[in-house]
């Protein structure tokens, strides 16, 4: 019986029991990716992440699993795996910033950590130059997220948009009416093929946090996430472009009230509102446990 040590990470807060878990296995090498997958949906959180030998010039390949499927990219897993990186020791801890790249499906990815008296605090992930395409339909777009049409913000279209993983941003015109959200299943798997997966968004009226947003994704094992990192980079270049996001600006979005678990993401654009050239999202990461898993041989 083979035994794999873990650790359990809460991402996009600075205190334990919120935000959003993440479960990082550092000594995968060997493991199959049907195990791989086995162990992610034993775990049953949101992601879990499997630490590699690096294949490149980068600091570790890693490959992202829910609870269902494996991804190419994901905003906390990459924050959280950066992280545990430094604190064990695998890259530079001795920077204020150390920079990390990991080798994930998408191809190298950086990503800053903060470290303080030697403990990584927080981190930044940079996504890539969004992609943005044609308009959804605002009736299916309503309708999908279980909500009338009116509830959908009149000055701006749901598009999707991508930066390393593609979703639909769709603004709505209060947080009262994201807090009614309620995905219609039915229509969501030929919403989700013609355009993306939602993630639905209202402005706060405050600076801080700036948005609110929800993460439902059920056709990938996770009803609600409590914070996504790889929607959070659509989000921000949708609102940049609309010249809502000042460049270089970071403003907080925060994602998982609605289920209890509140988490508090940065994210800031550089370039120009029409030639967006970096996305950025970070947060603060919290330890929380560590154990070993069996494995049978």
């Amino acid at each position: 019986m083979r035994t794999l040590p873990f650790h359990q990470l809460d991402v996009f807060t600075d205190r334990p029991f919120s935000g959003n878990p993440l479960a990082v296995f550092p000594e995968a090498e060997g493991l199959t990716a049907v195990e791989m997958q086995a162990i992610a949906s034993e775990m049953n959180l949101s992601e879990t992440t499997f630490i590699l030998p690096p294949e490149g010039a980068g600091d570790a390949r890693v490959r992202i699993f829910t609870p269902a499927l494996e991804l190419p990219f994901a905003g906390h897993p990459s924050i959280g795996t950066a992280c545990e990186l430094v604190r064990l020791r695998l890259v530079d801890v001795y920077q204020p910033v150390t920079r990390v790249v990991l080798e994930l499906d998408v191809g190298p990815v950086a990503v800053e950590v903060a470290v303080r008296d030697g403990r990584p605090v927080s981190a930044t992930v940079h996504q890539r130059a969004p992609e943005f395409l044609a308009p959804a339909p605002r009736g299916s777009a309503a309708a999908v997220l279980g909500l009338d049409l009116e509830d959908l913000h009149p000055e701006f279209d749901p598009v999707p948009v991508d930066t390393g993983l593609r979703y639909t941003i769709i603004p709505l015109v209060s947080q009262r009416a994201l807090a009614r959200v309620s995905l219609d299943l039915e229509l969501a798997h030929e919403f989700e093929r013609r355009h993306a997966e939602v993630y639905p968004c209202a402005f706060t009226g405050r600076s801080e946090p700036w948005m609110e947003a929800r993460g439902l994704f059920p056709f990938a094992g996770i009803a609600e996430d409590p914070a996504t990192g790889s929607a959070a980079g659509p989000l921000a270049a949708y609102m940049a472009r609309e010249g809502v996001l000042p460049i270089d600006e970071e403003r907080v979005v925060l994602q998982g009230a609605q289920i209890g678990r509140p988490s508090y993401l940065t994210v800031a654009v550089s370039g120009a509102p029409d030639a967006i050239a970096d996305v950025r999202v970070g947060g603060r990461v919290h330890r929380v446990l560590q154990g070993e898993l069996y494995l049978p041989d």
